[in-house]
């Protein structure tokens, strides 16, 4: 039986002409809740030519406005953090949530972050594997014992315990297999369309069962650019200007974004869900309400 499709907001968090301040941030986390979409989500980076919010931060305050509304980070490049010290805040945030959160992670990141982090980038294989097997570990609640790998614990506890769910992002296979093997679900990048996720998903699901694990218990999420106008030239500039500020002029937005009327960004996005996508994780440009609106009411039901 298919899962039920889960249609969340990837937060605006970047911006190449200054943030929006916490009340409008405030505002627009309570709409997304009110409105009757599923979560919220954040990305994350440590360095960035534009005013970019921490991913962990914001969800906080995501936290703090919200009630029932699935919290996630997609994705934090755990790489650039100390696991253990992801732990506490993910416990924490946990708690002050009740319970809401879900750890969206890659490997991400680029040379100059590993750099400034002190962490080697040609070992970034086995420092992701180890940050989970910390993060597993610790977020049990039970003592945990590592004697080697880059974080060595004897009896550590971090506690309130907060067993958590795992998403990988991932692009290249192995880094899908990986989803697989030791995450919870993939999340699939911003970049292709229902071929390259049917595609990937037959390898993260072989990743799960070679891994002695359900595939079927896999959720499969992606992030996906969108920006809905009836006049389709203003809804690509929209979303144009947001994406090329983030990443670069060579985005390719006619490919990897859907911008349009509402009828055609919802039969665009039902095709994804139709893949088998669980998790849709709609990335916009700006925290107008407005369009948070018709993204709710003119869209979210075509795909539920």
């Amino acid at each position: 039986m298919a899962k039920p499709v889960s249609i969340g907001i990837h937060v605006p968090s970047v911006s190449i002409t200054g943030l929006d301040d916490g009340r409008e941030y405030a505002d627009f986390f309570r709409a997304v809740e009110d409105l009757g979409l599923d979560a919220l989500w954040v990305e994350d980076r440590i360095f960035h030519p534009a005013d970019m919010a921490d991913s962990l931060t914001l969800l906080t305050w995501a936290a703090a406005h919200t009630r029932t509304i699935r919290l996630g980070t997609a994705v934090m490049v755990v790489n650039l953090r100390q696991a253990p010290v992801v732990a506490r805040q993910v416990s924490t945030l946990q708690h002050l949530s009740g319970g809401r959160v879900s750890l969206g992670i890659s490997i991400g990141g680029r040379p100059e972050e590993y750099q400034a982090l002190g962490v080697p980038m040609d070992r970034r294989v086995a420092v992701f594997r180890d940050s989970i097997d910390t993060l597993r570990q610790l977020l049990s609640g039970e003592p945990a014992n590592r004697p080697g790998g880059f974080f060595p614990m004897a009896d550590a506890i971090i506690r309130p315990a907060a067993p958590t769910p795992i998403l990988i992002g991932g692009l290249v296979e192995a880094a899908i297999r990986r989803a697989g093997e030791l995450g919870d679900g993939w999340i699939m990048g911003p970049f292709g369309g229902p071929a390259e996720f049917r595609a990937g998903w037959e390898i993260a699901k072989a990743g799960a069962r070679a891994a002695g694990k359900n595939p079927n218990d896999l959720s499969a999420g992606r992030l996906v650019y969108v920006a809905i106008d009836d006049d389709r030239a203003k809804a690509r500039a929209h979303i144009t200007e947001f994406l090329h500020g983030y990443y670069g002029p060579d985005f390719g937005v006619e490919k990897h974004a859907i911008a349009g009327p509402p009828d055609e960004v919802a039969a665009r996005l039902r095709e994804l869900v139709d893949a088998g996508m669980t998790d849709l994780m709609l990335g916009i440009p700006s925290l107008d309400l407005r369009h948070l609106r018709r993204l709710a009411e003119e869209v979210a039901p075509a795909l539920r």
